[in-house]
């Protein structure tokens, strides 16, 4: 494990947009890789080696150089997000999550605290490594990365506790802050026994390459402790080990066929909504220069659509069934618009 970490400080909130910075010295790279005491196989290498000189491994974020280059990778991929640029988020949107949230301080000091930082590099020189994508895994399964804007690193044991779901939006304490949104029931909000992800990311340079393919097949067959047993399997590595049944995202709507397209699966009736009130518009969404209603933002991700053309959910006992007609009765709502998804991914 990396010792006598240099720190980050609150400067580097910053928009990081430097293609540079995903080269990293592989000596960094090195020292970034995580080690974990209590590994059956203490003595075997901190990371693993794959095919095509690709190297997967569990990082520091703490590493200033690694929280550079994986911030990078993000902000100039979430770039793509603007609605002026063709995307579906507000520029000012997009900036506060580049700021606050995958800024190389956000990527050292937020959710990195709670997730396992996976990487995949390839050595470009004797000296230097580029980063080429990478996943936050929580490390526990019943973490939650975020809940609404205001809350990070929760526990979804603890979030009916935590979370304070009375309070106001502003000045005025009849305008309460969750009034704004509708979710699944707390109890169900989460799947059981499945890790929360973000920040999914493959460097815009080599889109199109098979990597995020890649990153997850190679994190289920080196790090997923079931799948590892039930193929009788040796560990590889001195690393982390994720035990939970898969992986679970809470993504914004157009993430939905690109994650399905890898292995994903809808988890049915369990998307969420924002809700206008005169009090709390929400920002208009624009296509092509063009505004659009909530309806019709609704629509062109298939809802409700999606629900009423005979498809069959895929078969998980983790499906909120009962929620679909609510979910469909809110896409049909000119004053509810889709917020996310939710999808999963099995390791067996």
């Amino acid at each position: 494990m990396h010792t006598a970490l240099p720190t980050l400080s609150p400067g580097d909130r910053s928009i990081n947009l430097s293609p540079r910075d995903r080269f990293v010295s592989t000596q960094v790279l090195g020292d970034a890789y995580l080690r974990y005491e209590g590994s059956r196989n203490p003595s075997a290498i901190n990371y693993v080696r794959l095919d095509d000189g690709l190297e997967l491994g569990i990082v520091s974020s703490a590493v200033p150089e690694i929280a550079r280059g994986i911030s990078s990778m993000l902000s100039r991929s979430l770039e793509d997000a603007k609605n002026d640029r063709g995307g579906h988020l507000p520029a000012a949107v997009v900036e506060r999550v580049q700021t606050e949230i995958i800024s190389p301080y956000g990527v050292a000091n937020l959710w990195g605290t709670t997730g396992h930082r996976f990487v995949l590099s390839r050595r470009v020189d004797a000296v230097t490594s580029e980063l080429l994508a990478t996943i936050l895994v929580g490390r526990r399964k019943g973490t939650i990365f975020f809940f609404t804007g205001r809350y990070n690193n929760l526990r979804h044991s603890q979030i009916a506790a935590e979370v304070d779901f009375d309070q106001p939006a502003g000045d005025d304490p009849a305008q309460r802050w969750f009034d704004q949104f509708a979710f699944p029931d707390l109890a169900r909000f989460k799947p059981t026994a499945y890790h929360h992800i973000a920040n999914f990311v493959v460097a815009k340079e080599h889109r199109g390459e098979g990597l995020a393919e890649r990153l997850l097949a190679a994190i289920v067959e080196k790090y997923a402790k079931d799948d590892i047993e039930a193929r009788g399997a040796s560990i590889e590595h001195s690393q982390y080990l994720l035990c939970g049944r898969g992986f679970w995202q809470i993504g914004d709507p157009p993430w939905l066929s690109r994650m399905e397209k890898l292995g994903f699966y809808l988890r049915w009736g369990a998307e969420s909504f924002f809700i206008e009130h005169d009090w709390a518009p929400l920002p208009p969404t624009f296509d092509r220069g063009q505004k659009r209603c909530n309806l019709d933002y609704n629509r062109s991700f298939g809802l409700p659509r999606r629900y009423e053309d005979g498809r069959t959910p895929h078969g998980s006992t983790e499906h909120l069934l009962d929620r679909v007609d609510e979910v469909i009765r809110l896409s049909q709502d000119p004053r509810a618009k889709l917020q996310y998804f939710q999808t999963m991914f099995d390791f067996r």
